[in-house]
């Protein structure tokens, strides 16, 4: 089988410090069709010229690379401009977005800019709404927020009765322009830890990102709770051009402790709950795979997963823990409904990065056909280790510069003026790193 030339553009950073499930988005293909011929490219450093000389067969735009509309304007401009070429390759060109309730507009103008074939939606039933001008023209397909890995799948999940917690949750206090359904993302686990410890239970809750957890350390807590807390993955608001959000942050600058109804009132009166964006989110995949149960908040789930015979459902404010927690004491029957809910999950070919990943080749080779000359694949694989070569020592400096940034955030005894010529110094060494050469070599 002939092989395949695939560009992927992601802004991951560093892979140790990445979430688990966005470090398997990013290198699903690769990890399970190594086969085939590879250029992952972080857009934080410049792409050489040689390697747009590449034939690839496709392009794949990882959701790292579009949450870039997140940021600022010119941003996101100089990602586009930098990139553009993408729009004249002669490769089929897949899309991987995901949150697109924010800043979708500016997500459908660059859809349509860079001429995406395909774009795999999480929320595709929302087409119209999110993609205004792309819907008409492009085509969508469904996917989702995660899948599961081989890896996963294959590990030893704890006995129920071994597990050393109660009851565990993570989850960040997201800001106000996610609306409601974001705000119970926290304040569930806020109510629940209140109500979980009052009656006895060991609990891990943490809210913010105080205590993120990593890799395998993001799988050993799972496998050491019983249950697990968990929540709509989504957003209730719709931001086209990030207007909401800017809103929002100039009214908490002047307001801090403004509270969520305050918020709405002042900045986006009469849109909260117009729509409901919500999909499974793969912290529920990684769940079940781990064999915790889960107590989740009233929600579809993408229609995956159903109340009492998957998960216990509680409802956004915790009114009704009491009946939550009387069925967390039916052991027999917990494990029964933990063993549902992972065979559920596992009986989803499609919930596997493996099928996802055939998925893929088998459409880059139903759109590329036939026609590729028989110099397709000649010098490639030499201009991708040199590429490997070369990136790989910029990525490394990049990253350190990241690490050493964050390093001196948190040391509270250096004084404003250190902490600012430092900032400096990095600054000028993050442009040496990611700078255009001034000749490519």
């Amino acid at each position: 089988m002939e092989k395949l030339n695939i560009l992927t553009l992601h802004r991951l950073g560093n892979p140790r410090r990445a979430v688990r499930f966005l470090r398997k988005h990013v290198f699903f293909l690769r990890d399970h069709a190594p086969e085939h011929n590879y250029v992952y490219h972080d857009v934080a450093v410049h792409l050489p010229d040689y390697v747009k000389d590449i034939p690839f067969d496709a392009v794949i735009l990882d959701v790292t690379l579009l949450c870039s509309r997140w940021g600022q304007p010119d941003v996101l401009e100089r990602c586009k401009k930098e990139y553009s070429f993408v729009a004249d390759l002669d490769a089929v060109r897949f899309a991987f977005p995901q949150d697109e309730y924010d800043c979708n507009e500016l997500l459908d103008d660059w859809m349509m800019e860079w001429k995406v074939d395909v774009v795999f939606s999480v929320l595709e039933s929302h087409r119209e709404v999110l993609y205004p001008r792309y819907h008409e023209k492009g085509e969508f397909q469904l996917s989702y927020c995660g899948c599961l890995d081989e890896k996963l799948l294959s590990f030893q999940p704890k006995p129920f009765a071994d597990r050393t917690i109660d009851l565990g949750y993570r989850a960040r206090k997201l800001p106000p322009y996610f609306g409601r359904l974001g705000q119970t993302k926290w304040t569930i686990g806020r109510e629940v830890d209140r109500l979980a410890r009052a009656a006895g239970l060991r609990t891990d809750v943490v809210l913010g990102d105080g205590k993120r957890l990593f890799g395998n350390d993001w799988i050993n807590f799972i496998n050491d709770c019983k249950f697990t807390l968990g929540a709509n993955s989504g957003s209730s608001l719709l931001d086209p051009r990030r207007e909401i959000q800017q809103a929002v942050r100039r009214y908490l600058a002047d307001s801090p402790d403004a509270t969520f109804e305050e918020v709405e009132a002042a900045c986006f009166p009469g849109q909260e709950g117009k729509y409901e964006f919500t999909a499974i989110s793969p912290r529920v995949l990684e769940t079940a795979a781990l064999g915790s149960g889960q107590i989740l908040v009233d929600g579809a789930y993408s229609g995956i997963v159903e109340p009492w015979e998957h998960y216990l459902p509680i409802r956004p404010d915790a009114s009704n823990f009491d009946e939550v927690f009387e069925a967390m004491g039916d052991v027999a029957e917990m494990e029964r409904m933990i063993k549902r809910c992972r065979e559920a999950i596992l009986d989803c070919r499609f919930l596997r990065y493996s099928f996802q990943a055939q998925r893929i080749l088998d459409l880059i080779r139903e759109r590329s056909g036939d026609s590729r000359p028989e110099s397709h694949l000649q010098g490639v694989e030499a201009i991708i280790a040199k590429y490997e070569r070369e990136i790989g020592k910029k990525n490394k400096m990049l990253w350190a510069w990241q690490d050493t940034k964050s390093i001196i955030a948190k040391i509270p005894i250096l004084g404003p003026g250190l902490r600012k010529t430092m900032s400096a110094f990095q600054e000028r060494t993050r442009r040496k790193i990611v700078a255009r050469p001034k000749t490519e070599p």
